[in-house]
């Protein structure tokens, strides 16, 4: 899943600086406020990390999609400031993250020759 943690920077917010161990805590935070000590349970590994706008790529099992997804939705508050996740994108391929349709030419095939 590519993530991304959002302070509301581009109306005027300032920065929040925040490293991966902070990223990976508002995770936490996120599962425990919606699913409480379950919520804890649920492992999840941080593969990739960009400090600068807090953008993520986070693995976990496909079972847990709905627990995760739902907590990351309904996040609304870390360290007493307003904020949300934003999910760009949700695979169960992690070589599919790296794919964007919107960038594909799609080109006409040529039609078909008849016998």
């Amino acid at each position: 899943m590519d993530i991304r943690l959002d302070f509301g920077e581009q109306y005027g917010e300032t920065e929040i600086p925040m490293d991966i161990k902070q990223f990976k805590y508002s995770i936490f935070l996120a599962l425990k406020t919606l699913h409480g000590d379950m919520g804890c349970s649920i492992p999840f590994d941080i593969l990739k990390y960009r400090e600068k706008d807090r953008r993520a790529i986070i693995r976990f099992q496909s079972k847990h999609i709905t627990a995760i997804w739902s907590a990351l939705t309904l996040f609304s508050s870390y360290d007493d400031l307003e904020c949300t996740f934003k999910v760009y994108k949700a695979t169960p391929v992690l070589a599919c993250l790296n794919l964007n349709s919107s960038i594909y030419n799609h080109k006409e095939q040529d039609k078909c020759m008849e016998k």
